[in-house]
C-alpha cells in the first residue's frame, strides 16, 4: 500500500493541541489525546491506498482469479454462486497458519468508512485451511488455496474489495489483493475506435461507451457516476474517476476525445514456455539444471521494428501456471531462476529499463529493474517463477519523465487488447462506491 501526502493545513486539531497543552486539566489533556488517537487513525485509513502486492521475500506465484478461469479479472456478480480461487506459495520452509480478512473500498482504494460488519455475514477473518505440500521438487514449498466467498464468509455490498492474507497481525499483511463485485444494474454498449488525432493514430487505442441506466434512475449524473478504464488489467495506468460527458434520457455519454487513450504499445506480447524443465520451449535458448536449483537462459531480445508486425495470439500480459512434465502443476511444478537479456546496442544513459508483467504485478521496482552487462553488452535481470507460460514486455522509465512503452515496443494501430470498464454510482450520502456495471471488450473484436 502507498500513503497520499496530506497538508498541513488539515491538522488544526493537533495546533490547538499544543498550543493550549500547558492550560489543559488532566481531565481536558486525556479527552484531546482520544480525540488524536481517533483522527490519526481515521487519517491513516483514508490515504491508505491498498494494491496488488507482496510485502514478503517467501510469499511467490499469487493469484486470484474467478474459479475456473486462471487468467480473468477477479470480479464476483453479487449475491451469486459464483466464487473466487486465491492461489499462493510459502517458500520458507516453515509451516504456518494463515488468516484471510476483507477491506471495504472506494473507487480509488482507499477504505471506506463502513465498518467490517456492514458489509461481511459472517465472520470477519477466518482459517487457509486447504494446502499441499510440493513433491519431486527442487524448491520445496507450501501451496495454499482458498475458495472465497464461502460459508465463513460473504460479502453483502458491491464495490472494490481487499483481500488480506496475514499470520499474526493483519496490520502488517503479507500480500494483497483487489478484486470487485458488481451489481450489473445497467447496460454498458463501449468499443475501440482510433484517436480521432490522426497524429496518435499508430500509437494509442481509444475507449468509448454509452451507458443506459433505464429503470435505474440516476439523480445527479456528473456527481454520481464515476468510471475506471483499465487495459490489459493493468491497474499502474488505468484511467480514473471519469465523469460522463453528457447525459440524457436514461443514457450517459463517455464519447471523449483523447482521454479515454491508451498506448497501442507492442507487437503483441513477448513470451516463454516454461511448462518443461526437460525440453526447451519457445523462446528459451538454455538450461543449466543443477542439482538443488534451475536456471533458464531466455533468448536475447532487442527492440521490436515499428514497421514490422504479426498477429501472434498472446496473453495480454498475463501468465498461468503449468507442468508439462507432471499434471499436478499447483504442487509438483518446480521454480527456476530465469534470465532475462534485452539488447539495445550499447548502454542508454538517463534511464531504466524494466521488465513487467502480471507476474509481477506490473511493478516499476529494485526487483524487476535491468543492470547493464558490461561484459555481455545488454541489460538483464533474473527472476524467480513457477512453471508456467509467461507474456512480459520491456518499459524504459526515463528518470525524469514518464515510461516509455514505444522505445522497446514499438506500437501499431491494431494490436490487440482488452478493455475493462467499472462504473461506479455513489449516491448523495451513501458511504460507499457501489459498482452497478463491469464490461469487458476487446480491440479487435470490438471496432468502433
Amino acid at each position: 500500500m502507498s500513503q497520499i501526502p496530506i497538508p498541513k493545513s488539515q491538522f488544526p486539531l493537533f495546533s490547538y493541541f499544543w498550543s493550549n497543552i500547558c492550560c489543559m486539566s488532566v481531565m481536558d489533556y486525556r479527552k484531546m489525546l482520544f480525540l488524536l488517537s481517533l483522527l490519526l487513525t481515521a487519517t491513516v485509513q483514508a490515504t491508505t491506498v491498498w494494491e496488488n502486492k507482496v510485502n514478503v521475500s517467501f510469499i511467490k506465484t499469487v493469484q486470484l482469479f474467478p474459479k475456473g478461469l486462471d487468467m480473468a479479472m477477479p470480479v464476483l456478480t453479487l449475491n451469486s454462486p459464483e466464487t473466487l480461487e486465491l492461489h499462493f506459495d510459502d517458500i520458507s520452509g516453515e509451516p504456518r497458519s494463515y488468516y484471510y480478512t476483507v477491506v471495504q473500498c472506494n473507487s480509488n482504494w482507499t477504505p471506506t468508512t463502513m465498518n467490517v460488519m456492514e458489509y461481511v455475514d459472517g465472520f470477519t477473518e477466518a482459517n487457509i485451511n486447504d494446502y499441499e505440500y510440493s513433491e519431486g521438487t527442487k524448491q520445496s514449498y507450501i501451496h495454499y488455496t482458498l475458495e472465497f466467498p464461502n460459508i465463513d464468509m460473504r460479502i453483502n455490498k458491491s464495490g472494490n474489495y481487499i483481500l488480506l492474507v496475514y499470520d499474526r497481525d493483519k496490520d502488517k499483511p503479507l500480500f494483497s489483493r483487489r478484486f470487485m463485485i458488481t451489481e450489473a444494474k445497467v447496460q454498458v454498449q463501449a468499443g475501440v475506435a482510433y484517436p480521432r488525432n490522426f497524429a496518435a493514430r499508430d500509437q494509442f487505442q481509444e475507449v468509448v461507451f454509452k451507458v443506459n441506466h433505464k429503470g435505474f434512475p440516476i439523480d445527479y449524473p456528473q456527481m454520481e457516476i464515476k468510471a475506471t478504464v483499465l487495459q490489459n488489467y493493468r491497474w499502474d495506468h488505468a484511467k480514473v474517476d471519469i465523469r460522463p460527458l453528457l447525459s440524457g434520457m436514461n443514457e450517459l455519454n463517455f464519447d471523449f476525445t483523447g482521454t479515454l487513450t491508451f498506448p497501442t504499445a507492442g507487437r503483441e506480447f513477448r513470451f516463454f514456455d516454461l511448462r518443461s524443465l526437460r525440453f526447451r520451449g519457445q523462446n528459451i535458448r538454455a538450461f543449466d539444471i543443477r542439482d538443488a536449483s534451475n536456471e533458464v537462459f531466455l533468448l536475447y531480445d532487442k527492440p521490436q521494428k515499428r514497421d514490422n508486425y504479426q498477429l501472434i495470439k498472446d496473453l495480454n500480459g498475463q501468465y498461468y501456471i503449468d507442468n508439462l512434465d507432471n499434471p499436478y502443476y499447483n504442487s509438483a511444478a518446480d521454480y527456476a531462476y530465469v534470465h532475462f537479456n534485452l539488447d539495445v546496442n550499447g548502454k542508454i544513459p538517463n534511464g531504466n529499463f524494466y521488465v513487467l508483467g502480471a507476474f509481477n504485478d506490473w511493478r516499476y521496482d529494485e526487483s524487476c529493474k535491468m543492470t547493464f552487462d558490461v561484459l555481455d553488452q545488454t541489460y538483464t535481470t533474473t527472476q524467480f517463477l513457477k512453471q508456467g507460460w509467461y507474456n512480459y514486455t520491456y518499459i524504459f522509465k526515463p528518470d525524469d519523465g514518464s515510461p516509455d512503452p514505444f522505445f522497446t515496443e514499438g506500437y501499431f494501430m491494431d494490436t490487440e487488447n482488452d478493455y475493462t470498464i467499472l462504473l461506479y454510482y455513489t449516491p448523495f450520502g451513501e458511504r460507499y462506491d457501489r459498482l452497478i456495471a463491469v464490461k469487458h471488450i476487446n480491440s479487435l473484436m470490438n471496432r468502433y
